[in-house]
C-alpha cells in the first residue's frame, strides 16, 4: 500500500501559520535516526508549527516515532473497522469540533455507555489518538489543540480498568511527541472522586500542563464557560452550543473515521512494517469471523 498523506492544504497552512519551506527541508537533513525517510512535508509542518524552531521540532519528531513504535497497544492495529475500535465507537463519543475563534483545534471525548465492562482503557486511548490524528489531517497545523473531556457516567469502577503504564505512555506522548501544542485540557462534570484520578495522573504531568488543566463541576455556569474558554459556536447543543448534538457529531465522525482507513493502515505499515500489520489484520479477521459464526 502506498503512503497516504494528510488531507489539508499545505500551501494555505504554510502561509496562515507563517511557516517556511526552507525550514521543512532543514527538518530532513541530516536524517533523524528512526524516522521514516518518506515522512511528508504535511507531517513535518505540524511539528514545525508546534515547536517553532527546527532543532526542537527534530527532537519531537524522533520522540513521536519512538513513542509510537514502543507502544503498539496504543498505536498499532488502527483499522477503523477493527473490532476493538468499533467497540469503542459504540460505547464512547469521539469527535472534533469547529476551530475556536483563535484557530485552535478542539477535540471531545466522553462515555456513552456507562457500564464498566464496556470500557477498555488501551483501546479507548488508541481510538482517541485516531481522533486526534484525523483532526490534524483535516484541519492542518494550528496555534494549539484543546482537549475537552466530559466525565459524565465515569465511576470508581472505571478506574480499575486503568493501567499506570498506559497513563505514563499517554502523557509522555501528548507532552513530548504530539505534533501540536497542547494548549488546554478542560474536564466537564468532574466527579467527586477526582482526587483519586488526579493522584493517578499527576505524577506524569508536567507543571505547564497542570497549569492549563481546568476542572468544571456539574453546576458550571455555561455562560461564563462560553465567555472565558470555549464559545457556543464550538460546542454541541447538549452544552448549549450551536453545533449539532453529541450523538449527531459522533455519528458523523464515525463515518469520517472509516474514510481514514487507508491513511491509518499506511501509517501502521510505515512504523511497524507490512508483516506485522498483515498479521494483525489476519487475527482480526479470525475474531470477526468467530463473532459472525
Amino acid at each position: 500500500m502506498a503512503l497516504v498523506d494528510l488531507e489539508y492544504d499545505l500551501d494555505e497552512a504554510l502561509k496562515r501559520e507563517n511557516l517556511s519551506r526552507d525550514d521543512l527541508s532543514k527538518l530532513r537533513e541530516p536524517p533523524i535516526p528512526g524516522v521514516p525517510t518518506n515522512i511528508t512535508d504535511k507531517q513535518l509542518a505540524h511539528f514545525l508549527n508546534a515547536c517553532g524552531k527546527v532543532e526542537e521540532a527534530r527532537k519531537v519528531i524522533k520522540i513521536y516515532y519512538e513513542a509510537r513504535k514502543n507502544s503498539p497497544e496504543l498505536f498499532s492495529g488502527r483499522d477503523p473497522n477493527r473490532n476493538e475500535v468499533q467497540k469503542c465507537l459504540q460505547s464512547q463519543d469521539y469527535f472534533y469540533l469547529p476551530l475556536n475563534p483563535q484557530g485552535y483545534h478542539v477535540v471531545f471525548h466522553r462515555l456513552s455507555d456507562y457500564k464498566i465492562s464496556s470500557y477498555h482503557f488501551e483501546n479507548a486511548i488508541r481510538t482517541y489518538f485516531m481522533l486526534v490524528d484525523t483532526c490534524l489531517s483535516k484541519q492542518g497545523p494550528r496555534p494549539g489543540i484543546i482537549f475537552l473531556f466530559d466525565m459524565k457516567g465515569v465511576s470508581l469502577g472505571h478506574l480499575t480498568r486503568v493501567r499506570i503504564s498506559t497513563i505514563r505512555k499517554f502523557f509522555h506522548y501528548v507532552q513530548e511527541g504530539l505534533p501540536a501544542k497542547l494548549s488546554a485540557i478542560h474536564v466537564l462534570n468532574v466527579v467527586s472522586f477526582f482526587d483519586k484520578v488526579l493522584a493517578l495522573i499527576k505524577p506524569f504531568m508536567k507543571a505547564e500542563i497542570l497549569k492549563v488543566l481546568h476542572l468544571h463541576t456539574s453546576d458550571l455556569k455555561m455562560e461564563e464557560f462560553y465567555e472565558k474558554y470555549i464559545p457556543r459556536s464550538c460546542l454541541p447543543s447538549d452544552f448549549g452550543g450551536d453545533c449539532p448534538s453529541v450523538a449527531e457529531m459522533h455519528e458523523a465522525f464515525t463515518k469520517e473515521l472509516l474514510g481514514m482507513k487507508d491513511y491509518f493502515l499506511s501509517d501502521d505499515r510505515m512504523i511497524y512494517g507490512d508483516e506485522k500489520v498483515e498479521k494483525a489484520e489476519e487475527v482480526e479477521h479470525k475474531f470477526t469471523k468467530l463473532e459472525i459464526d
